[in-house]
Formats: C-alpha cells, structure tokens, sequence
C-alpha cells in the first residue's frame, strides 16, 4: 500500500488545484459554475492516480553500451559455450509500465516498450517469466513460457500486451533470430541484464 501514496497525494493535489482553478476562472468570468469544477478537478484527480498507481512498479533500466548491443546484433552469446536470449518487447499497450522479466526465477530487467534485453544462458531447459509491478501487476495475467538452448543458439522471444475484459496478458511469441529481427531490434534502446 505504501508504494501507492505518491499517487494518492500527487492525484489529490491535482484535484485541488484544478477544482480551484476553474473555480476561480468561472467566478472571474460572472458566471456560476456549479459543480463543475469540483466534478471535473476529481475526475482528473482519479485518473491521475490511476495512472501514476499503475507505473509504481516501473524502475529505471540501465541502458547497455553500444558494445553491449553490438554483440547481441552479432548474435553472439557472451561464452561459446553457451546460447543468447533475447526479449524485446513491443506495442502501444502499456507501454510506458515496466514489464519484469526473470529467467528461470532469476530477475535479469525491466522493459518498457519498445526495448530489449539480452543475456547468455547456459544450454538447456529453461523458463521465462513476464508481469508486471504496481498497480499494473494486478490488471495483468503474468505469462511463463518455457524453451530448450543448445550452445550457440539464439533464442528470441517478442512480448505484446492484449487488452481483455477483466484482465489483460502477456502474449509471447518465438521469433527467428534473422537479419529481419536486427533490424527490428536496431532502432530500440537494449537495457543491460542486471548482474
């Protein structure tokens, strides 16, 4: 709950000042408002709650350096011996809310769309996990999907948000790992693994 109260105080603060501010604006002009500034004020007040309570679970990615994103364009896992897994996700859904991604129970990052993430992964079978935080995280169906590396693979994974009538999900699909997929991944910020 407690992650929850810059939202509250930053959505009632909201609700004031623009209760107030048509308040003011309607008895500068002569005419009688009403109830429509305190209606208008709280629903703005709500709504920014709502949004902020839903993005509370979002951190900061640390971006990767270009040296970093290189070797993933290259698909080149950070030992020979071991497979590259690669996450990006996309969509207008959500976008700006962190979506956690573990990787057999081991967190590795946070993507907001469109980003990617890339990590090596020692060969084979393994689980990977989406959902996502804060107020978000109780809207969301969090998704694991499974998959087989062998040394040298590359194993690429696009996350899309689809919106349902009670609860929205994670929808993951296996991407071939092609020169179509780099130039899908070049243009989007990689955020490094965490250690």
């Amino acid at each position: 709950m407690s992650k929850y109260i810059p939202a509250i105080v930053v959505g009632f603060l909201v609700a004031v000042l623009v209760s107030g501010g048509l308040a003011f604006f309607f008895s500068s002009a002569g005419a009688d408002a009403g109830y429509l500034p305190t209606m208008v004020g709280a629903l703005l007040g709500i709504f920014t709650a709502y949004i902020m309570a839903n993005l509370a679970g979002t951190k900061l990615g640390k971006a990767a350096t270009p040296e970093q994103k290189q070797a993933v364009l290259n698909f080149r896992p950070q030992f020979h011996d071991q497979a590259l897994l690669i996450v990006y996700r996309e969509g207008f859904v959500g976008k700006a809310a962190g979506m956690g991604l573990s990787v057999d129970d081991r967190f590795v990052a946070q993507l907001k769309s469109p980003r990617f993430t890339a990590i090596s992964v020692s060969p084979g079978g393994h689980q990977l996990s989406m959902a996502f935080g804060g107020l978000a995280g109780k809207q969301n169906k969090p998704t694991v999907e499974g998959f087989i590396a062998a040394p040298g693979d590359v194993v690429a994974f696009r996350a899309t948000m689809h919106m349902g009538m009670m609860k929205n999900r994670i929808v993951v699909e296996r991407i071939q790992s092609d020169d179509a997929l780099v130039q899908r991944l070049k243009p989007m910020i990689m955020i490094a693994p965490e250690a």
